[in-house]
């Protein structure tokens, strides 16, 4: 363990999705202004788009928690894998309407248009945040879109995630239904020498750790790919730890790149 050696309360570049480890870059300053406007207009279709490692997951998760903040009702669904039944199944869970056991796709699908259509004119849509849509079933799909167009009025505002590789398994259909196309992109040297701070100070160090130099490596050697450089400022601090070195230098970052088997981002 490197906790020690840094006098850190906790690892600082933890994996996963935890929004209280958000670090409000350029970009995500940007995808959060159009994920509001997409919203607040009560459009249909969002796509928030960008590579694997990017943010796009707990982007969404930020915003989803923004948006409960405010008052209004928000799905979440992670689409790999998942059935058209299941997601019926899952959106009616969580409107907390009741689906039962067994229930056939028809009788789900009209429980939740009938809760969309008995809700009054006045209230925002519902917001439905759909994970790894490029990962979904053409039938899933297509549940989405008409679940979308079941009432006159706009009861859903869905924002999907895909990376930009595999956006075009979405459909033609859905994707000229798309109000708002977001690309979340990586992180300029700057940004990611800033998050590399943010969660040294968020773990409790308040010393620089990581020479200028190497943040510049780092910055270069991740591609600005924010779980990149999760991983690699990570075994920085591990093997600096493990030489007893008071700071990460540029040979260390580049030491752990290699070890991580990564090629270097043109």
């Amino acid at each position: 363990m490197y906790l020690a050696h840094w006098n850190l309360q906790q690892a600082p570049f933890a994996a996963g999705v935890d929004p209280a480890a958000f670090y409000e870059g350029a970009p995500q300053v940007e995808a959060l202004a159009r994920l509001r406007f997409l919203a607040v207009q009560r459009r249909q279709f969002g796509v928030l788009l960008g590579v694997r490692g990017v943010g796009k997951s707990l982007l969404a998760a930020v915003f989803a928690e923004q948006c409960r903040a405010a008052g209004r009702t928000v799905l979440e669904l992670n689409l790999a894998a998942l059935s058209a039944n299941e997601l019926l199944w899952n959106v009616a869970a969580q409107l907390a309407i009741g689906p039962r056991p067994g229930q056939d796709a028809a009788t789900a699908f009209r429980r939740v248009v009938d809760w969309a259509q008995s809700r009054p004119d006045d209230q925002p849509p519902v917001l439905l945040l759909a994970d790894d849509a490029d990962q979904a079933g053409p039938d899933v799909l297509a549940q989405l879109a008409r679940l979308s167009r079941a009432t006159h009025d706009p009861w859903l505002t869905t924002v999907l995630t895909a990376t930009p590789a595999r956006a075009s398994r979405l459909g033609e259909a859905l994707l000229e239904s798309v109000d708002l196309r977001i690309d979340l992109e990586p992180w300029d040297e700057d940004d990611a020498a800033g998050y590399v701070q943010f969660a040294l100070l968020e773990a409790g160090c308040e010393r620089p750790v990581f020479h200028e130099e190497a943040l510049s490596v780092l910055h270069v050697l991740s591609g600005g790919n924010p779980r990149r450089i999760n991983r690699l400022a990570d075994y920085a601090l591990l093997g600096a730890a493990a030489e007893g070195l008071d700071q990460v230098d540029a040979g260390t970052v580049e030491a752990a790149h290699d070890a991580l088997g990564w090629t270097a981002a043109a």
